[in-house]
C-alpha cells in the first residue's frame, strides 16, 4: 500500500532554504576569518622573534621618518640593523643587557634593509645626516650597514658605533667576540649611555 507523504508548505520550504544558506555562510565566514588579527604582538615580542634575544627587551620599532626626526632634534638610543645579518643579533643582545643595567627604558629600532635597497627618501636623508660617520666605499657610495648604534642627545650625536658592520668574512662572530672584546664594548656603551644621561661630563 502506497503511503502519501505530507507535502511541505511554502513557509517550511522557505525556512529550510534560509537555514541552509545561513549555515553555508557561517562556515565560509569562520573558515576565512583571520584569527591572527586578534593577536597583537608587542615590539618586544616581535624583536625576540626576529633577532632571537630574550623577551622583555627594550627595542621599539620606528619608521624611517621618526628616526630622521629624532636625529635632527631628539634624544634617544637608535639601533639600526636587520635580522638577516647574524652580527646584528649578537650586538642587539649585548646592547640590551647594557641598556637594562643602565635603566634605559627603550631603544629605537630601525630596519633599513628595504629602504636602502629602494633608495628611500628618508633613508637617503638619514645617510646625509650621518655623512661624517657612515662608511664610504671606494666608489664613493655612502650607506648605513648593520649593525649600527647611535646615541643622539638634543639632535647632537654623542656616540656612533658600526664596528662590526663590515667584517667581510675576516672573523666568525665567535672568533671576534671574545670575552675581552665583549667586556670592552659593554664598558664603552655604558660610558656613552652615562654621558647621554648626564652622569658623566
Amino acid at each position: 500500500m502506497k503511503v502519501n507523504k505530507p507535502k511541505m508548505s511554502i513557509v517550511q520550504k522557505g525556512f529550510y532554504i534560509i537555514s541552509f544558506i545561513f549555515l553555508i555562510s557561517a562556515f565560509i565566514y569562520l573558515g576565512t576569518k583571520n584569527y591572527n588579527n586578534n593577536l597583537v604582538m608587542s615590539d618586544s615580542e616581535r624583536f625576540t622573534l626576529e633577532f632571537g634575544i630574550p623577551q622583555n627587551n627594550v627595542f621599539k620599532y620606528k619608521k624611517n621618518s621618526e628616526i630622521l626626526e629624532t636625529l635632527n632634534t631628539g634624544s634617544a638610543l637608535i639601533f639600526m640593523a636587520f635580522p638577516e645579518n647574524d652580527w646584528s643579533s649578537y650586538y642587539a643582545s649585548l646592547l640590551n643587557e647594557v641598556a637594562k643595567k643602565e635603566n634605559i627604558k627603550e631603544i629605537l629600532f630601525y630596519n633599513f634593509s628595504d629602504d636602502r635597497l629602494n633608495d628611500d627618501y628618508y633613508y637617503e636623508n638619514i645617510v646625509d645626516h650621518l655623512e661624517s660617520y657612515v662608511t664610504v666605499l671606494d666608489d664613493g657610495t655612502k650607506n648605513i650597514y648593520s649593525p649600527t648604534l647611535i646615541i643622539v642627545k638634543n639632535g647632537d650625536i654623542i656616540y656612533f658605533d658600526n664596528e662590526t658592520s663590515i667584517m667581510s668574512g675576516e672573523h666568525t662572530i665567535k672568533e671576534y667576540w671574545t670575552n675581552e672584546r665583549r667586556k670592552l664594548k659593554s664598558e664603552e656603551i655604558t660610558n656613552a649611555i652615562r654621558i647621554y644621561k648626564g652622569n658623566l661630563s
